[in-house]
């Protein structure tokens, strides 16, 4: 059931300080509790995209959250409702324990001491890493710092979750828990992501960036059962695999559920 836009783009624009374009007047709407992977080639822009739903870049043109526009006053409220989770854990996880790295958050929003014990514990349950607490994120396996990375946006009760490459250099056990878990969360997501398998896994639909601009928009089995409009953004599933409208309805089964 939707209820309202959680991201609204208009005309967005955006070039690297080196002058090199990014970003070629985007519009897009994602709806709040949808789950909308970005993909498209390097070079396509997705990462740039991805860093303006919490105004770490800010183009031209107009990027809304939930209704809030993303400038300078609003930015503590924008950061507080998209929980970014970066594609390297070393880029998120920088404290001594993860308890540390989890209530870095909430002690930032004000929260009581019992407050943010509470949130610390939620957050670490809804990914699973209940115990480790006293723990080193840097000893834990690669899989385990990515569920501890959603964690520490988790704890800060976003509206919307947005993730940059969430399976990248992952092993097969890691990468299906990692998309149960995404799966089991019933928040808006945004995935930017190269693995097609992992995104048809995830959303149930899919937008295909390409020179900065948006270029498909569509439903994830439609997208990815079209072998010449991959073909046609430099894209390819993997050698063997391909989707199946039976595993798109028992994804929208969950998503639904």
């Amino acid at each position: 059931m939707r209820h309202r836009p959680a991201v609204e783009i208009k005309n967005l624009t955006y070039s690297y300080p080196d002058g090199t374009p990014a970003l070629d007047r985007v519009n897009l709407i994602i709806e709040e509790g949808e789950s909308v992977g970005i993909v498209g080639p390097n070079g396509a822009g997705k990462s740039t995209l991805l860093l303006h739903l919490n105004g770490i870049l800010q183009g031209q043109g107009e990027v809304k959250i939930f209704g809030l526009p993303v400038e300078k006053k609003n930015l503590q409220e924008i950061r507080r409702r998209v929980g970014l989770v970066f594609q390297d854990p070393d880029d998120q996880l920088f404290s001594p324990t993860v308890y540390d790295d989890v209530a870095f958050g909430p002690i930032n929003m004000g929260l009581s001491k019992d407050e943010v014990i509470k949130e610390v514990r939620r957050a670490l349950s809804a990914v699973g890493m209940e115990g480790t607490e006293k723990r080193s994120a840097h000893h834990l396996s690669f899989g385990q710092q990515k569920r501890v990375s959603i964690a520490t946006v988790l704890s800060m009760n976003p509206d919307l979750l947005a993730l940059d490459e969430p399976s990248s250099n992952l092993d097969p056990r890691s990468r299906r828990e990692l998309a149960e878990l995404l799966q089991g969360l019933k928040i808006t997501k945004v995935l930017v992501t190269h693995d097609l398998p992992f995104v048809f896994e995830v959303c149930e639909r899919i937008i295909i960036l390409y020179g900065g601009q948006v270029v498909w928009d569509g439903e994830a089995f439609a997208t990815l059962s079209d072998e010449e409009l991959l073909k046609r953004y430099e894209m390819e599933l993997p050698f063997g695999y391909y989707p199946t409208r039976r595993k798109a309805e028992d994804q929208r089964d969950r998503l639904d559920t």
